[in-house]
């Protein structure tokens, strides 16, 4: 087993260029916590656009008016169709997420 020692920049002193294991972990934290922050503004953006089409499909009259049972409507059923349709997207990514750690698993494996 090859014992590493690294310097106070975290790299190692025998010469290779692998990052310190707590370095490592706090990469990775610093990943998950982009990938989090990434995945709350892709949220933010679709429900703005889910505003803004609905609105458009739906609200006729001027803003000062309240809403009609049409217009209601109309804007439930826009908003349960763009669920619907981020509920299939979100299976997909999930999907493939899942397929590409299965695969990274199984070609870690096999360089065993």
């Amino acid at each position: 087993m090859n014992a590493d020692h690294y310097d106070e920049f975290g790299q190692s002193t025998s010469g290779t260029s692998s990052l310190h294991p707590s370095d490592a972990v706090k990469l990775q934290q610093a990943v998950q916590e982009i990938e989090k922050m990434v995945q709350i503004q892709t949220q933010m953006e679709i429900i703005k656009n889910i505003n803004s089409k609905c609105f458009e499909r739906c609200i006729f009259k001027p803003a000062s008016s309240p809403l009609g049972n049409g217009e209601r409507q109309c804007l439930a059923k826009c908003m349960d169709r763009f669920q619907d349709g981020l509920k299939v997207v979100n299976q997909t990514i999930m999907q493939r997420h899942r397929q590409e750690q299965l695969a990274a698993q199984d070609s870690a494996g096999m360089s065993l």
